[in-house]
């Protein structure tokens, strides 16, 4: 692979501003010149589970294009990447992201226009909220059921029947404890197959054990289909999960004293990567925040 010069690159930690924590991601803030081929080798080399490409629009609604690799594959939509992309695009002060301000831009990506709010008013670090689309969600039949527990590590004892979001193709299974969640070892192998037959893009198995007692859930999210074993903290799947737990009253016990639309969930705890993703949920729509700190910049020569 030939570079048309040096690459600008950045290492970023999403859902957190403590370096090495939260969700790790690459973003290369100025990709016009790179070829699809040229992306996903430079994903599968870095190695993260999403690296961002920042693009020019080719709509004229879009003010920029943004396209998410993981090491295998291009993805439709990923959470942590994207705060990790507004996050570079704000130290480099592009679209005049300066602190002090707070603006609405409209990137291009595969799946559809997706307006984002990076809100710089008040803090150093701005909070970047990305507008998520709504989703329906489907039960997993229990030969599906049956197949999944002894992959995924789980006992065989009664557990709440998992189901699909519409959104992104996510397997939803709750597990009753922090403690049974944290020591799951799947099968990442057979996981992968299942995966793949049944066209999930990943498991996420969550509880609503918290760390803090005034979150909502603890999650981890398995993806070994999609070449990410495990994903630190996932942006992406926090909004389904919000929105499915919205179903349930035991939500409201998790709602923020300051602001009933609030939630918090945990992730990453189990791999030593801590993050924190709020989600907002107004009418129906979930909107998910998070910031981000730069560990590492440089250049790809090659």
């Amino acid at each position: 692979m030939a570079l048309q010069g040096p690459t600008r690159f950045y290492w970023v930690d999403a859902f957190t501003t403590t370096p090495f924590t939260g969700n790790p991601a690459v973003v290369i803030p100025a990709a016009d010149h790179l070829s699809d081929q040229q992306m996903q080798q430079l994903a599968r080399e870095v190695n993260c589970s999403e690296t961002a490409f920042i693009c020019q629009a080719d709509r004229e609604e879009a003010d920029l294009k943004l396209r998410w690799f993981t090491p295998t594959q291009e993805i439709d939509l990923c959470g942590h990447a994207t705060i990790a992309a507004l996050h570079i695009l704000a130290q480099e002060k592009r679209f005049n992201l300066l602190p002090g301000t707070s603006q609405i831009l409209y990137l291009q990506t595969r799946s559809g226009l997706l307006p984002v709010t990076i809100d710089f008013k008040e803090e150093q670090t701005p909070w970047i909220w990305l507008t998520l689309p709504n989703c329906e969600f489907t039960r997993v039949e229990d030969q599906i059921v049956q197949q999944l527990i002894p992959v995924l590590g789980l006992p065989s004892a009664d557990h709440r029947h998992p189901v699909v979001d519409s959104l992104n193709r996510d397997l939803l299974i709750q597990v009753d404890h922090l403690l049974q969640l944290h020591e799951l070892q799947p099968r990442f192998t057979e996981l992968a197959q299942l995966g793949k037959q049944q066209g999930w893009r990943g498991i996420c198995a969550y509880t609503t054990d918290t760390l803090d007692p005034a979150n909502l859930a603890h999650s981890r999210f398995f993806a070994p289909q999609s070449g990410i074993p495990e994903d630190p903290v996932t942006g992406s799947m926090s909004g389904p999960l919000v929105l499915f737990l919205s179903q349930d009253q035991s939500i409201a016990a998790a709602q923020t004293l300051t602001d009933p639309s609030l939630f918090i969930l945990e992730q990453g705890d189990s791999l030593g990567r801590p993050g924190r993703v709020k989600v907002q949920l107004l009418e129906g729509i979930p909107k998910l925040g998070g910031q981000a700190v730069t560990v590492l910049q440089g250049e790809l020569c090659q």
